[in-house]
């Protein structure tokens, strides 16, 4: 699924629920493959199932943004209140802590809040989804000369994912630098058309004000 191979994917996701019925994480991953063959309601089911499961910050994001992406605001908002209340409430406190802030800086959301948590988190450890976290607050922040330093240290390594692509990019085109821009969002939709359910729009969108 991150490289884009949505049919190859599927099938090996179909695979892990064959030897292993009711894997949460392969019913997550199958909401994905149907959700980028277009088929929603298919992917809310397995989304669904997946929460049943095991109830998972990332999954509760997933199905609030499937379901804002159709209108469905209330069922959305009953996900997103979901995704803070999990971390709040788990059994080892700050467990999904740099998925939080990647939440409320998704969504706009407690920005500061975000830029907190990021900041502890990049204070602990140093890899390079951490300092993508930090990146993704910085930039929502307005932070763009920190944001700009913190993406590279997040590209350092060369990681092929969709993710750190068009935060990359979406800092470059607030930075005015259009070229670098455009070649990061690019390679971000090159990798993975479907790498979010609602960033990946804002991806083509920014790409299409960058050509005009």
């Amino acid at each position: 699924m991150n490289a884009g191979q949505r049919m190859a994917a599927e099938r090996e996701f179909d695979n892990a629920l064959a030897i292993f019925p009711n894997y949460h994480l392969a019913f997550a991953g199958k909401a994905r493959a149907r959700l980028a063959a277009g088929d929603a309601d298919a992917a809310i089911e397995f989304y669904q199932r997946a929460w049943e499961r095991v109830p998972l910050p990332e999954t509760a994001t997933a199905l609030g943004d499937l379901y804002t992406k159709l209108g469905r605001a209330e069922e959305a908002k009953k996900q997103y209140d979901l995704v803070e209340f999990i971390e709040r409430t788990g059994a080892v406190a700050g467990t999904y802590s740099r998925q939080l802030a990647l939440f409320y800086a998704d969504h706009d959301v407690k920005l500061d809040e975000a830029l907190a948590i990021a900041l502890r988190e990049r204070a602990a450890r140093a890899d390079i989804y951490t300092s993508d976290t930090l990146a993704w607050c910085l930039y929502k922040k307005g932070d763009l000369a920190g944001a700009k330093r913190t993406i590279d240290e997040a590209l350092r390594l060369g990681t092929r994912d969709a993710r750190l692509h068009y935060h990359a990019g979406m800092i470059e085109q607030a930075l005015g630098n259009r070229r670098d821009a455009a070649k990061h969002l690019q390679l971000a939709l090159k990798i993975n058309p479907s790498f979010d359910i609602l960033q990946a729009d804002v991806a083509r969108q920014t790409l299409r004000a960058i050509a005009v």
